[in-house]
């Protein structure tokens, strides 16, 4: 009733008050966003938002269009360090090999530069592509824990996997393991407030990453800004990263195993990059300094950093790059992914389960197959995508692919998760980072770089199994394509920058 007066009100006010009303919303508005400085395709997606749609386009601009990273910035400077830079000397490769290419030497030092993410040695590198065995993994490194288990995750839900894990971590902690979880607010939205009271009570830690400040502070909440990063470490030297979830989706198995992920073993070295990025945002969700020596775990933020022993491992050479919104250089991850594609010689194979390229990165990608590099995109089949407004304009970027000699392949079985990068022989990159606008400049990820020939040979192997499930999209199946659904990957496209 109420609502009706309220418009009854509206429709007897003067047409020319309607009008500028109308004429100041919109040039307020205009000035807001302008002001934002971000790329100009988002900034014509959100005033046409805003301008076409005024109560949707407001509301949504309010809770993820405001681009809120400077606060976090200008809190990291005042604080005089992060944990990412302060390991930046720590068990690092100081010379690189002479092995290295030119191309990986640049990278190597590109990621240095945007992200203080040294080159270190893993002792161990196991790539898992099933459910059960990524499970089996997680489930026994928890239980070999003795110090420390640290997991961060962007999505943990209350089901049967979930809960499974959440009573193996109880038990550790009633062991006298320091158990410490971030999860991300939003991507765990619907998880149950008493998950976790049995944990708590055994001194488990866990945080909720950018909480949702619903429903009066609203307005200033970070809701755009989420923590996607899949992260667990155990006792500073066992982590795991990738694609996966807390959830039946990603680890479940009979008719729980919907999902096509990948997930990464680390042991040694390496995982001090793991643990520098869950200690950055330990520090940021609870300003609880966590130190990298197991025998101080605790530390207060004015107590100097002991640096841990030097570099002990030997194995596959690896890069922990983390990236976010707040990196004073921007996209540590736009520009690491930019700068291996262009530097591809033979190939380059890309999968990610959604594919939104900026101008940079398509050309990039367009132009190393018009050099004469096998480029090959394996995304999911749009009927199986959890996001099917993102698949149709991951479509829109085909034919320009195809024009330029990248071949496209669309996953069959089921939702394709897994999100890694291969390039010629002795290059790849696994992560939680989708090849998307989102996970580039929006969202907090962090992705594993190898130098490695055997690691790269590995995943490749894995691309081409995943491309046999698939089918090529090619452009006789494009140039059949019905009007209708060319019309919608046109739409998709034009609301990209905003998914």
């Amino acid at each position: 009733m109420l609502a009706a007066a309220v418009l009854d009100d509206l429709l007897t006010l003067p047409r020319w008050l309607v009008e500028l009303v109308f004429v100041v919303y919109v040039a307020t508005i205009t000035g807001f966003v302008l002001l934002e400085r971000r790329k100009p395709a988002a900034t014509l997606a959100w005033l046409l938002v805003l301008v076409f749609l005024p109560l949707f386009g407001t509301l949504a601009y309010l809770a993820f269009g405001r681009q809120r990273v400077r606060r976090r910035r200008r809190r990291r400077r005042k604080r005089g360090f992060n944990p990412t830079d302060t390991t930046r000397k720590m068990a690092n490769v100081e010379h690189l090999p002479t092995s290295l290419s030119p191309s990986s030497r640049g990278l190597v030092r590109l990621a240095l530069e945007t992200s203080a993410a040294p080159l270190r040695r893993a002792d161990h590198v196991e790539l898992m592509a099933s459910p059960d065995t990524s499970l089996e993994a997680l489930e026994q490194a928890i239980r070999n824990a003795r110090r420390t288990i640290h997991m961060e995750f962007y999505i943990w839900n209350d089901d049967e996997i979930s809960q499974r894990v959440t009573a193996l971590l109880t038990q550790r902690a009633q062991a006298g393991v320091r158990v410490r979880i971030i999860y991300d607010h939003w991507g765990s939205i619907g998880l149950d407030g008493n998950h976790f009271s049995e944990l708590r009570q055994a001194g488990g830690r866990i945080v909720a990453y950018g909480r949702l400040l619903l429903p009066i502070r609203f307005a200033r909440s970070r809701a755009n800004f989420r923590n996607h990063r899949k992260i667990v470490i155990v006792d500073q030297s066992v982590g795991f990263m990738g694609g996966i979830n807390m959830a039946n989706d990603y680890l479940g198995s009979g008719q729980h195993a919907r999902w096509r992920d990948l997930l990464v073993k680390l042991e040694g070295d390496a995982v001090l990059g793991l643990e520098a990025t869950f200690a950055e945002d330990w520090l940021e969700s609870t300003d609880e300094r966590i130190d990298l020596q197991p025998e101080q775990l605790e530390l207060d933020i004015d107590t100097p950093l002991v640096v841990p022993t030097p570099m002990s491992s030997a194995g596959p050479l690896v890069q922990i790059i983390p990236s976010g919104p707040d990196l004073e250089l921007g996209s540590s991850i736009v520009a690491q992914f930019l700068a291996a594609i262009m530097s591809a010689q033979d190939r380059c194979y890309i999968a990610t389960p959604y594919f939104i390229l900026d101008e940079v990165l398509t050309i990039a990608v367009k132009t190393a197959a018009m050099r004469g590099v096998d480029v090959r995109v394996l995304i999911p089949d749009p009927s199986k995508s959890d996001a099917k407004l993102v698949a149709w304009a991951s479509r829109s970027y085909y034919d320009e692919l195809q024009e330029a000699g990248c071949r496209i392949f669309e996953y069959l079985p089921g939702m394709f998760h897994a999100k890694y990068m291969v390039v010629d022989d002795g290059l790849s990159a696994i992560g939680s980072a989708n090849m998307d606008i989102r996970s580039f400049y929006l969202n907090y990820e962090v992705t594993a770089m190898f130098y490695d020939r055997q690691v790269t040979a590995d995943l490749a192997e894995l691309f081409q199994a995943d491309q046999l499930r698939s089918r090529e999209i090619t452009p006789d199946i494009r140039q059949n394509m019905p009007l209708g659904a060319r019309l919608g990957e046109g739409f998709a496209r034009l609301l990209s920058p905003l998914l």
